[in-house]
């Protein structure tokens, strides 16, 4: 299955386990709530910044989905510490 199709599943799945509506997720993130629509039902994938926001706020286990999508290369942990400015 496609990264994009496992994501927009993750997406809801997170979303629904918080509780949370379409509208809500869209408003905290600054998005209107069309395009997070076309996200979570899989017809758009979010860039960079968007991307990383929803990973961050719906609290999805990037690891569990680089495993379901067969990346083998695995998510280095990062902390404050390993952040170079």
């Amino acid at each position: 299955m496609s990264l994009k199709l496992k994501f927009s599943g993750a997406l809801l799945e997170a979303r629904q386990k918080q509780n949370l509506t379409q509208a809500q997720v869209a408003a905290e993130l600054g998005i209107s709530v069309r395009w997070y629509q076309k996200i979570e039902s899989g017809r758009k994938f979010p860039s960079g910044q968007l991307l990383l926001y929803l990973i961050l706020y719906l609290n999805i286990d990037i690891e569990k989905l680089r495993k379901e999508c067969g990346f083998n290369v695995s998510v280095p942990a990062v902390s404050r510490n390993t952040v170079h400015k």
